[in-house]
C-alpha cells in the first residue's frame, strides 16, 4: 500500500513508500542482458512506470522517480511469472546519479550499460 498525505513534500513521499523495500537485500545485481519483448511506458507524474513482459513471457515492471529533489535515485525492477507477482515483488537498485532522470537516460542505462534488447517500445503515459 502507498502511504499518502497530501502534506508531505516530495522527499517525505519517496521515503515513507521505499520504507518498506529496505529489509530486502539485493541477491543478484542488477539484471543484465535481458530480451524484452514489448515495454509500455505507462505514467510519467512523479514517478515513471514501465509494464512489459521478457522475451520468455515473464512480466516486467520497472519505476523510477521523475523528479529527484532530495531523494536519492533508483530504478524499481520487478520480474516474475505474472503481472501480480512483478508489482509486489520489486528489487529497489539505487543509483549513483543526482540529477533528474530521464527516459532517454534511462533506457540508455538500460540498453549500453546492463545489455537489455527491448524489441518494442511503446508511451501510453499521455493518456
Amino acid at each position: 500500500m502507498i502511504h499518502f498525505d497530501a502534506g508531505d513534500t516530495s522527499g517525505e513521499f519517496w521515503y515513507y513508500n521505499l520504507e518498506k523495500y529496505r529489509h530486502r537485500e539485493t541477491a543478484i545485481g542488477f539484471p543484465q542482458n535481458i530480451i524484452v519483448a514489448s515495454f509500455m511506458k505507462m505514467s510519467h507524474k512523479h514517478i515513471v512506470l514501465y509494464k512489459g513482459y521478457l522475451d520468455n513471457g515473464d512480466s516486467l515492471v520497472l519505476t523510477y522517480p521523475a523528479h529527484n529533489n532530495s531523494v536519492k535515485n533508483f530504478i524499481g525492477i520487478g520480474i516474475a511469472e505474472c503481472d501480480y507477482e512483478a508489482d509486489t515483488n520489486v528489487q529497489v537498485y539505487e543509483l549513483d546519479y543526482n540529477q533528474p532522470m530521464t527516459d532517454d537516460f534511462v533506457l540508455n542505462l538500460l540498453t549500453q550499460s546492463h545489455g537489455w534488447d527491448i524489441k518494442e517500445y511503446g508511451d501510453l503515459s499521455g493518456y
